[in-house]
């Protein structure tokens, strides 16, 4: 599986943890790559990806498909992968999900995922850049209150 969102903080690890604790669950043996704010952890290799049954990929960012030419594959947004962990797990064993066969078709099914929510993804891209002016803010304000 691979988990990513806009900001690479806090959504992709705790699907990441969510996938991961549902396949134990379920018996299933899953590794998860995280595509967060500090790059790329725990990297599918390619024997990995060749030897896997089906690829979940759990992201609000564009993810590269291009490495999973001929594997099921099925992609959702990062929330399913938090709230629904199980459902994804056992709908990627059903067989109800397609084969990915080219990267055409990776670009049309990246061009309709920004069309269909390029709001929160502005929204959030902008959260994850005022965070830090937020902090400093809060910490400015407490230092002031305790000098006064």
């Amino acid at each position: 599986a691979i988990t990513s969102c806009p900001n690479g903080i806090a959504h992709t690890y705790m699907a990441a943890e969510n996938l991961q604790k549902a396949a134990d669950r379920l018996g299933v043996t899953i590794k998860v790559e995280t595509q967060g704010g500090i790059g790329v952890e725990n990297e599918l290799t390619a024997e990995e990806i060749r030897e896997a049954d089906a690829i979940i990929i759990a992201a609000d960012r564009s993810v590269n498909k291009d490495r999973f030419i001929g594997k099921k594959l099925l992609s959702v947004g990062v929330q399913d992968g938090i709230r629904k962990p199980e459902e994804l797990i056992q709908k990627a064993f059903s067989g109800d999900i397609s084969v990915y066969h080219s990267a055409s078709k990776s670009e049309s099914s990246n061009q309709q995922e920004k069309k269909q929510n390029p709001i929160y993804r502005h929204l959030m891209n902008g959260v994850s850049f005022m965070v830090p002016f937020i902090v400093v803010g809060g910490l400015l304000i407490a230092v002031a209150l305790t000098l006064g």
